[in-house]
């Protein structure tokens, strides 16, 4: 059997993002199909296009929420398909070297804990906070998510993309 550690590297992550992503949702199996499917393996292969993610990320994301529509699985929403993604995202690549040009472009996973974390911050307007507390990330359309990676981006300034999730914590409590 040829196992490498692209492999090993691969299968972790496919777990990991399907397991963040799941959520009574569907099964690894069907989110690691759609995945592999989608064509973000080549990105992983050369991962310099900064100035094209934004547009990869939405082709990814797109063709998932197809593939698994086809599936006749209806729950699927452009932020269930975008976490799968930043996950796995981030465990292939950014986890591996958090001063990449890649860990200043690449999405955050997006959930709860993030959101109500970040709502909590006192450089945040009332506005933005109240916004921030109403998001449910398995229900964001294509463009609420890009309004709210856009916040993101101004809110993290010039630091690797990851940083953002210094507001997040495992059990969920700053």
């Amino acid at each position: 059997m040829n196992y490498s550690k692209e492999k090993h590297s691969h299968n972790f992550a496919i777990w990991a993002a399907a397991r963040a992503t799941q959520r009574a949702f569907t099964s690894t199996e069907n989110l690691k199909k759609a995945l592999e499917d989608c064509g973000i393996l080549d990105f992983i292969k050369n991962p310099d296009k900064a100035s094209e993610f934004d547009n990869l990320h939405k082709k990814w994301c797109n063709s998932i929420c197809k593939d698994l529509k086809k599936e006749g699985i209806n729950k699927v929403t452009y932020g269930r398909a975008a976490k799968l993604v930043n996950c796995y995202l981030k465990s292939r690549l950014v986890l591996k070297n958090l001063e990449s040009e890649e860990a200043y472009y690449i999405h955050p996973p997006i959930d709860r804990i993030l959101l109500q974390n970040l709502s909590k911050s006192e450089t945040i307007s009332k506005e933005k906070k109240k916004w921030l507390k109403g998001i449910n990330w398995t229900q964001l359309n294509m463009e609420e998510y890009f309004r709210l990676i856009n916040f993101l981006r101004k809110f993290n300034g010039d630091k690797p993309f990851w940083m953002i999730e210094r507001h997040w914590k495992p059990a969920g409590n700053t």
